[in-house]
């Protein structure tokens, strides 16, 4: 039973070893019996690793550990996407599509969300357990 799904967030945390790795690595070590992706976060998660990643053989390799190896891909639903309409609805400021389908995918599962997204966490409680993790480092720019 999936009672975790993890946000593409939580996922790239975990793989570059930032603040909330360790909290994903335990999660993770249940195996894909417990632990879910939405199909979204399939869709995000290529990108990004195309974007941080040059090589791409690598990038496909981490795709695949993540998607087929320690977690168990999500599917939509009707539900799914009635839920994600009540979440969007319920959610201020605005939550993206994107993030609202991933969220409604734990809902519909009774599963915790598992993410580092600031505006995922103005998700009411009622309505999906969450677990957030400590926020992305931020980056300086140096001229």
């Amino acid at each position: 039973m999936i009672t975790h799904v993890l946000d593409t967030s939580a996922l790239l945390a975990h793989y570059l070893r930032e603040p909330g790795a360790e909290e994903v690595n335990v999660i993770l070590a249940r195996g894909p019996e417990e632990n879910g992706v939405s199909l979204v976060t399939l869709v995000e998660l290529r990108g990004r690793l195309a974007e941080l990643l040059a090589d791409p053989l690598e990038a496909e390799r981490v795709f695949k550990l993540y998607t087929e190896t320690l977690t168990a891909t999500v599917p939509f639903t009707g539900e799914t996407a009635e839920a994600a309409m009540e979440l969007r609805a319920a959610t201020r400021p605005r939550l993206p599509l994107v993030d609202a389908l991933i969220a409604a995918s734990a809902k519909e599962l009774g599963a915790t969300l598992v993410h580092r997204d600031p505006h995922m966490d103005g998700i009411p409680k009622t309505l999906v357990n969450q677990r957030m993790l400590s926020p992305k480092p931020s980056t300086t720019s140096q001229s």
